[in-house]
């Protein structure tokens, strides 16, 4: 089972439960805690659908010109002058 179609079963109970408590056919007793595995639902269908934050590798930067001309005087000896 992909993420996908978890989170959409887990939404369909949220909203099955949410309508159990709408509807008053339960003890008012039963509200709270209800309303607090509809909550528990939706927040768990949230985390099955975020995705992980992947860190891309960053590719060095070429160095500008004068750099390479300075290490090219550098290892050549020449003063430049």
């Amino acid at each position: 089972m992909n993420a996908q179609n978890l989170a959409t079963v887990l939404l369909y109970l949220a909203v099955i439960f949410h309508l159990l408590g709408m509807s008053g056919w339960v003890v008012a007793t039963m509200a709270q805690p209800i309303q607090l595995a509809t909550l528990g639902l939706l927040l768990t269908a949230i985390f099955v659908l975020r995705k992980k934050k992947r860190k891309t590798k960053r590719r060095p930067r070429k160095p500008p010109a004068e750099v390479t001309a300075m290490l090219e005087r550098a290892e050549g000896g020449d003063t430049g002058n």
